[in-house]
């Protein structure tokens, strides 16, 4: 920058030209070694910003860059720190690997153990024992003598239950069914089993200790079908559409000092249900009590009766299914 003095200097003193023009020419040889000065100044903070200098620097000259031997670490140690931190940020890499590597660890043997418990024979066993019994076949007794003489107390039987998924039951067949306390007025008033109580009775040595009215399954005979005008008499005798269901499983019918047996029925059976009776008619609360069989309500047909050995074997299809007298033929 220049000095603005000097301008004035010159024009008024015309005799001392020399001198002015010398006492000028120094002032701006001054000027411009501030302004050199300046600008090396202003390079030297640039190139040595990290490391600023505490010696002035003098005009014309190159400012140098100085070192504290106290600050400034020397090659060996500048590597030494950046190879620290580079181990550092290894390790902290290395720990987070840790870290998943136990993660995923701990949720392997969770899986490992989950898995082993799943393969064990016994959940196996039980597994397929609950797929059988929901959708094929399942065993069951026979607790009473509502069904004699064709089935014995404590006969075991298996239970179809696949057939009832492709057709409606027949005359004749010995069907299993939902408690009527279910369907039927007569459960009116009794209370529902809680939620998973019923098939809890279903269990093996569980049926005793879960056992409620609505849980309960009956075994009867399917003796008249949809659309069908049923009479069932006094004396326990099955008439359809006015002519007598012959029935050769039955040995045994109604006396008037029999109560069970003075339940006459008439009636038309409904579209979706079906009349089942107890083969043993003295001793059998059935349709004649509760009213007809909703057909969803069926679990499935007795199929084969594997207790005991002597009387095992399959019950054929429509095991003891009666005629009609007049036609001497089975049912339609």
């Amino acid at each position: 920058m220049y000095s603005q003095s000097a301008l004035p200097a010159v024009r008024s003193a015309p005799h001392g030209a020399a001198v002015t023009r010398n006492s000028t020419l120094a002032s701006e040889v001054g000027c411009l070694a501030s302004l050199h000065c300046f600008r090396n100044a202003r390079r030297a903070e640039t190139v040595n910003a990290e490391q600023p200098s505490d010696r002035p620097t003098l005009a014309g000259q190159n400012p140098q860059p100085t070192h504290d031997p106290d600050t400034t670490p020397a090659d060996g140690e500048s590597h030494g720190q950046e190879q620290e931190d580079v181990d550092n940020r290894a390790a902290v890499l290395q720990d987070l690997h840790n870290t998943s590597a136990t993660g995923s660890s701990r949720w392997s043997r969770l899986g490992a153990g989950l898995l082993s418990v799943l393969a064990s024979p016994s959940v196996l066993v039980l597994a397929s024992f609950i797929t059988l019994r929901t959708l094929v076949v399942e065993a069951r007794f026979i607790p009473t003598e509502s069904m004699l003489p064709a089935l014995q107390v404590d006969d075991r039987l298996l239970v179809d239950k696949l057939s009832y998924l492709f057709r409606t039951p027949e005359r004749g067949e010995i069907v299993v069914f939902h408690s009527p306390y279910r369907f039927s007025p007569i459960g009116h008033g009794v209370s529902d089993p809680f939620r998973g109580q019923c098939a809890l009775t279903a269990l093996p040595g569980l049926a005793r200790v879960f056992q409620h009215p609505k849980c309960d399954a009956y075994i009867k005979r399917v003796v008249a079908l949809p659309g069908e005008r049923v009479e069932v008499d006094p004396r326990g005798q099955v008439w359809i559409n006015g002519e007598r269901l012959r029935e050769p499983y039955v040995d045994r019918t109604c006396d008037d000092l029999e109560p069970l047996c003075q339940q006459p029925l008439s009636a038309q059976v409904p579209p979706d249900h079906v009349l089942v009776l107890g083969d043993n008619r003295p001793n059998s609360q059935d349709g004649r009590f509760w009213g007809f069989l909703p057909t969803d309500q069926v679990i499935g047909r007795a199929w084969l009766r594997f207790w005991p050995l002597e009387t095992s074997g399959p019950l054929p299809p429509g095991y003891g299914t009666g005629t009609l007298s007049g036609l001497g033929q089975p049912t339609p």
